[in-house]
């Protein structure tokens, strides 16, 4: 048995249960879209919302966690707009820096270790009578030569199903499941797998919970996935993930613009590695993009 991050979990625990106490107090917090709710690491299922017609976000997501467990910080940038009251795409490119708190000098190397286009199309209850149903699929690709500890060396195709419906007895709770297929590609880039990482085309099936509260948004979800019916190996990996999605009052980020999630996730996966604990802890913005830039032209002053 693996413990992962073992020295975090009574800081995070502690910062969990004072995340509880302060999101008591009002004023109430933004409601958290489908998109949003989905930080790696916290809650990693696709639901079907997209975003709102004609909006462009700005998502911003720095992996803090790197800068005790890796050498080098990886921070995320990604633009996602709505083609359509039903359609989206996304379009990511994740940038690394030397941090200077591992073994390499501050800002020693840098650049951009991946890129990320992906879309999603709300299909709705069309064709199942209460089930909100989402198709959609996510291309990664590594870029250059990063650091072998922040990539895996893959190519990534992934295509998912997703289903949810709210349950009769409570409408802030929804029940969703979904399957996906992940088809990979060797690079040429040394292959850097976690422990239960499965390294290979796969197929999964996942379900869970997703509980909004006014301020809070609790989330449970179950993977299983296998490698059998399309890799070369036989390697299969059961994952519960239990969250909480925090989005911070204007107190707790100096008034900053946009959406800004904090997320805490223990996370015990069964595999071929055995079995391993950990704990994440994620902060993600979001900018309406359009709206900010509107704000920037209109505080403007006019030109003599």
């Amino acid at each position: 048995m693996k413990i992962v991050h073992r020295f975090l979990l009574g800081p995070a625990l502690a910062l969990l249960v004072g995340a509880v106490v302060r999101a008591q107090e009002p004023p109430p917090a933004p409601k958290v879209s489908d998109d949003e709710l989905r930080i790696r690491g916290i809650f990693e299922s696709a639901l079907p919302g997209v975003e709102k017609k004609n909006r462009l976000k700005l998502i911003i997501h720095p992996h803090f966690g790197d800068l005790h467990r890796k050498d080098y910080l990886r921070a995320p940038l990604g633009l996602r707009y709505g083609l359509t009251s039903r359609w989206e795409v996304t379009g990511e490119v994740e940038a690394y820096f030397a941090h200077g708190l591992g073994d390499e000098p501050f800002f020693d190397r840098k650049g951009f270790s991946s890129y990320h286009v992906g879309t999603k199309y709300r299909i709705g209850e069309k064709f199942w009578p209460g089930w909100d149903t989402g198709v959609g699929l996510d291309y990664i690709t590594p870029n250059g030569n990063p650091p072998p500890d922040i990539t895996d060396g893959l190519r990534h195709m992934s295509y998912f199903t997703t289903f949810s419906r709210q349950l009769e007895a409570n409408k802030d709770m929804r029940f969703f499941w979904g399957v996906s297929a992940d088809n990979v590609t060797r690079t040429g880039l040394p292959l850097t797998l976690e422990d239960n990482e499965l390294g290979d085309d796969s197929l999964s099936a996942n379900a869970g919970i997703v509980w909004q509260r006014p301020k809070l948004t609790y989330t449970f979800e179950t993977t299983v996935a296998t490698t059998r019916l399309m890799g070369d190996n036989h390697r299969d990996v059961v994952t519960f993930r239990p969250g909480i999605v925090w989005p911070l009052p204007k107190r707790y980020t100096f008034n900053a613009r946009g959406l800004w999630l904090l997320g805490i996730a223990p996370r015990v996966s069964l595999g071929p590695d055995g079995s391993v604990f950990g704990l994440s802890m994620k902060l993600r913005g979001s900018f309406d993009l359009k709206r900010w830039l509107r704000g920037k032209a209109q505080a403007a002053p006019a030109a003599p």
